[in-house]
């Protein structure tokens, strides 16, 4: 029986950490970034739609490093596993990798955050880099702790780093970050399929068919549908042997097409696109969501439905679950997370203030 829609938001409280800063003291941000950025107003929904199951993921950390919001949505496969296993790592491993990366007498008093700890960094390399070892942490955990079903899961993940100044934005697969500007919809990531046309899809075609891999029916290997995603382990290194033998078992080929194969690389990457950007006078909102919400709803649509309601003195917690109860009403046949980031502050129009939580995680049905 498919499962009604729900929402969920579950609020974690803070977490101990051996690690200084996975998240910024709020004495610290006070001191540090309250006057000069302030504190952004978000929102953030999850919804299961109908499927049989809940794969998807919002989370964002509003007081995170160098005066950031971190808001980031996961869509998952083959289960939640990895979707589960990003929401709890993958900030943790940017936050160590500013660590390791910004001690040094460079930087100015002012622009330190603690213990030396330099702010601003070099983030597009560091964003790239925490999400290559991030995606070999989940690979190595899926094989000795995920469920025996969902060893072969895997996560597409869209991410953004947001201050009044500055937007830094992150993206392996497809799911999607839309800014508006003065009304008018910037999408700000690119889809990492194979199915389509453009430079984004041939390359990617390429980069795929280069190792050895094949496209069919707008799918890798005739089985995934995105190029780029975290986990996967049957698209990476040896796995890719075991993905051939298993569609020999489950007849999606014979084994003369199976050992006529020569793989040599990884079919999937978990490397991002990543896209930093000063946030201009007329830069108004932005969001993040799967492609639950993309699929029915254009990047032009979510951004009118969204300015009108923040016209209306609604809030960004508001316009998220709008947007997701959207889809469901437009019948998407997905999971929807979607992450609002209203980008104006006092300045702009005016509106309940929502109480930020030093975490928020939106799932369904998480842990089953």
């Amino acid at each position: 029986m498919k499962r009604r829609f729900e929402l969920r938001a579950v609020k974690e409280a803070p977490q101990e950490r051996d690690l200084a800063f996975a998240t910024v003291d709020d004495g610290v941000w006070e001191t540090k970034y309250e006057d000069l950025y302030g504190t952004l107003d978000f929102g953030a929904s999850s919804a299961q739609g109908p499927r049989e199951s809940m794969e998807d993921c919002a989370y964002v950390i509003p007081r995170a490093r160098c005066g950031f919001l971190f808001a980031a949505v996961f869509d998952g496969h083959s289960g939640f596993a990895a979707a589960q296993y990003l929401s709890e790592h993958l900030y943790d491993c940017f936050s160590d990798a500013i660590d390791e990366g910004a001690y040094g007498p460079e930087c100015s008093i002012d622009e330190r955050e603690t213990g030396g700890i330099c702010c601003p960094v070099e983030l597009s390399s560091l964003l790239a880099d925490s999400f290559r070892e991030t995606d070999q942490k989940l690979l190595s955990w899926l094989q000795s702790s995920a469920p025996d079903d969902e060893k072969n899961a895997g996560a597409t993940a869209t991410i953004a780093l947001v201050r009044r100044d500055k937007l830094v934005i992150a993206n392996v697969g497809d799911s999607r970050a839309v800014l508006s500007r003065k009304g008018q919809a910037v999408d700000l990531t690119t889809e990492h399929r194979v199915t389509g046309s453009g430079p984004t899809v041939e390359a990617e075609v390429h980069r795929v068919e280069d190792v050895g891999g094949w496209i069919e029916d707008g799918r890798v290997c005739d089985v995934i549908a995105v190029s780029r995603a975290f986990g996967d382990r049957e698209f990476k290194g040896d796995g890719a042997k075991s993905m051939l033998q298993r569609g020999v078992s489950e007849e999606w080929w014979d084994q003369e097409f199976a050992d006529s194969k020569d793989i040599t690389g990884n079919l999937l990457e978990a490397t991002p696109d990543v896209v930093e950007a000063p946030v201009r006078e007329d830069d108004e909102f932005l969001i993040l969501a799967t492609d639950g919400l993309w699929d029915v709803v254009t990047s032009h649509e979510a951004v009118t439905m969204a300015r009108s309601d923040f016209k209306k003195r609604k809030s960004a917690e508001y316009i998220a679950d709008r947007l997701t109860k959207v889809a469901l009403q437009r019948r998407t046949e997905d999971n929807v997370s979607v992450v609002v980031v209203d980008l104006t502050g006092k300045d702009g129009w005016t509106k309940p203030k929502q109480k930020n939580s030093e975490r928020w995680k939106g799932v369904f049905g998480m842990g089953n």
